[in-house]
């Protein structure tokens, strides 16, 4: 049976490329296939250490990396600046690479994936046209996703936000929010704190009163937070990306909640993320106040989003990889 290795090439230890990392892998284990997580270190060792969730990697040195690539269906879940060396080594043993969003998409990294004559995989549908744009062919792939919650909860807390504190995850309009509601929103996540310093504290300087720090990556933790409450509200606004999922929208479905986003990420009404059907879009803070301020009733959405996890089913995901692979 066919052997597969992910290499997870970033610095985060947070965030949706973990997320994804973790979920892949699991997609994975579930068609029995043997799948294993590496990150590259001074030397190659023996023990696992823990990454996310109850998945654990191994660190191995480049060559062992280089050898690896060589013996085994080969994916780099995530890559930066400061792998990019071994992003080219890896890929010239045909290894595939996820592109993640538009970000990544710098010079150095088009140029290797030129070089390699490699074929990327990206998670929303717009990022195929932006490769396409740089004169790559690329395929697009769903986010894969391994259900975790099954019993329902009451809903006895009104909002709350999970994403990164950072600029492109546009905390500032909940913050702002906050200013004017009684029911405030929590907020969770890793802070970028030259965003919270230089932007959040501007803006309140208490902000932090309703911030609960970052959430342990340990299993069903992120579900313990989401589950009490009504509607999660990311506000992400990434330039020429949108309109697909991210894994903070897919855990809020699996919890029952109301998605509300920013309207910046409704770029394609025929995508994933469907206005007043499986999720709501703001402008901006004086939108969402309004919103929840109602806080009406929206069960069909709620339903929506629940029913629209059977696509991102990490079985069925794992099975496209196979095919492109």
């Amino acid at each position: 049976m066919e052997k597969i290795a992910l290499f997870y090439l970033a610095k985060p230890k947070y965030g949706g490329w973990v997320t994804f990392t973790s979920h892949l892998l699991k997609s994975f284990q579930k068609l029995n296939i043997p799948v294993f997580l590496f990150k590259i270190g001074n030397k190659t060792e023996s023990k696992q250490r823990h990454f996310n969730d109850d998945v654990n990697y191994q660190n191995v040195d480049i060559k062992t990396a280089i050898n690896i690539s060589k013996n085994f269906q080969t994916i780099i879940t995530a890559q930066d600046k400061n792998y990019l060396q071994i992003t080219d080594e890896l890929l010239k043993n045909n290894a595939n690479l996820i592109v993640h969003d538009p970000t990544e998409m710098k010079l150095e990294l088009i140029e290797t994936i030129k070089k390699n004559n490699i074929k990327p995989i990206t998670i929303r549908k717009i990022n195929c046209d932006n490769l396409n744009e740089l004169g790559i062919d690329s395929n697009f792939i769903q986010h894969p996703y391994i259900r975790y919650n099954k019993t329902k909860h009451k809903k006895n807390d009104l909002a709350v936000a999970t994403s990164r504190l950072d600029f492109d995850k546009h905390t500032e309009i909940i913050v702002e929010a906050n200013l004017k509601l009684s029911h405030k929103i929590k907020i969770y996540g890793a802070e970028n704190r030259l965003y919270t310093y230089f932007k959040l504290k501007k803006i309140d300087e208490h902000w932090d009163k309703n911030y609960f720090g970052k959430f342990s990556n340990h299993p069903g933790n992120i579900y313990n937070i989401l589950n009490p409450h009504k509607y999660m509200i990311d506000m992400s606004a990434i330039k020429k990306d949108g309109g697909g999922s991210q894994y903070t929208f897919l855990e809020a479905w699996d919890s029952g909640c109301i998605v509300v986003l920013n309207k910046k990420w409704n770029i394609n009404s025929d995508d994933t993320m469907k206005a007043n059907i499986n999720c709501l879009f703001v402008n901006d803070s004086e939108d969402l106040v309004n919103l929840l301020q109602k806080n009406e009733q929206y069960e069909s959405i709620i339903q929506n989003g629940y029913k629209e996890l059977q696509y991102f089913e990490g079985k069925k995901v794992a099975e496209i990889y196979l095919k492109v692979m």
